[in-house]
This record gives C-alpha cells, sequence and structure tokens, in this order.
C-alpha cells in the first residue's frame, strides 16, 4: 500500500527527508515546475532529487544532523534513522 504519510495537522511527511511538511514553501518541485506532494525542498527541485546518494549514506548523514543540530545521543539517532527512513517511498526497493 502507497498510504501518503501524514503529520498531526495535516501535513505530509517528506518521502525522501522524513520531515513534516505543512506550509505551501515546504514542498519540493516538480520538473513543470509544479509542487511535488511527496517531497520537500531540500531534497527535490526541478523533479531531481538534490543529493544523490545511496540509503547508507543518507542514514549517515542524517544521524550526524541529528546529533549536532538537535544534541540527541548516537545510539538513539541511529536507532530513530534505522527504522524511519528505510519506510519511506525514496529508498523501499
Amino acid at each position: 500500500m502507497n498510504k501518503v504519510q501524514t503529520v498531526p495537522g495535516g501535513g505530509k511527511i517528506c518521502q525522501s527527508y522524513g520531515m513534516p511538511m505543512a506550509k505551501p514553501e515546504d514542498f519540493g518541485t516538480n520538473a513543470d515546475g509544479s509542487p511535488s506532494s511527496e517531497y520537500c525542498r531540500y531534497c527535490f527541485q526541478n523533479g531531481e532529487f538534490t543529493a544523490k546518494m545511496e540509503m547508507p549514506e543518507f542514514i549517515e548523514m542524517q544521524v550526524k544532523i541529528a546529533m549536532e543540530k538537535f544534541g540527541m545521543p548516537e545510539e538513539k539517532a541511529r536507532e530513530m534513522a534505522e527504522s524511519t527512513i528505510p519506510k519511506l517511498k525514496r529508498w523501499r526497493s
């Protein structure tokens, strides 16, 4: 089932980065310039992903961000990334 994940309040979850998207400016853009319904502005512009990487690299990047930006312990950051990211559309195979 390809159900779009949502957050409380009706926003959507980016299917690459896992971040909440609630405002129009949070959404990325398709090749035709229209808003993407699945991906955020940080990961998807003009119909293409901004970062070309495989899932293990992406998980490492997210762990580092969670530790540096949010002060999260590495073990918790890794557990969260490894349990969430593989469920997002971009990373499912």
